[in-house]
């Protein structure tokens, strides 16, 4: 069966529907970090052009925490991954911890941030903080709970944040494009 646009369509459309929180959450922070024009401007990647802030993703801003073994071009990056882990269930209470986690790793041949004198890893962060700290972004109130700096290699300076929220727990269930809340009914496919 050939693939068609369709199929494409229909695959594309897992961005915006509710059922997977991962997903949605990745296209919010994407969007969030992509118009943030400051951020950008920090990553300093020489390569892109800032007014094209949409070339950033995929290349310094990315939606999984995995680097080449050997970085041979000066290179800052941000990654963020996304954990869930369900903490009560009960007839009452349906709900599940999440871990929205920032790992920022700059080149030390870059790691001066030139318009401020500040420690380029150490200003991403504080961005980050200013953008999502103690705020209802995904819906419900999230908070940092860790921000801790170390070295990958010889050559990179990282700092991750970890920020933290109790979200529902995959409450929403969308079967033919229509989206709805699931108590106890059961769904059969």
């Amino acid at each position: 069966m050939a693939w068609t646009s369709e199929d494409t369509k229909g695959l594309q459309s897992f961005k915006y529907i509710t059922d997977s929180d991962d997903v949605r959450f990745k296209q919010i922070i994407k969007e969030t970090l992509l118009n943030n024009r400051f951020l950008i401007h920090v990553l300093n990647n020489k390569e892109l052009d800032e007014d094209e802030p949409d070339s950033y993703f995929n290349e310094s801003i990315l939606p999984y925490f995995v680097l080449e073994d050997t970085i041979t071009t000066v290179k800052n990056v941000l990654c963020y991954e996304i954990t869930f882990e369900t903490n009560r269930y009960d007839k009452r209470t349906i709900t599940k911890d999440c871990q929205i986690i920032f790992n920022i790793v700059c080149d030390l041949g870059d790691i001066i941030e030139k318009d401020t004198g500040i420690a380029r890893h150490d200003l991403i962060a504080a961005l980050l903080m200013y953008q999502f700290n103690w705020t209802n972004i995904f819906g419900m109130q999230i908070h940092c709970t860790s921000d801790t700096p170390s070295m990958l290699g010889a050559n990179l300076a990282c700092r991750t944040l970890v920020f933290r929220g109790e979200f529902p727990n995959s409450l929403s269930k969308t079967t033919d494009g229509i989206t709805r809340v699931i108590n106890s009914d059961v769904v059969v496919r």
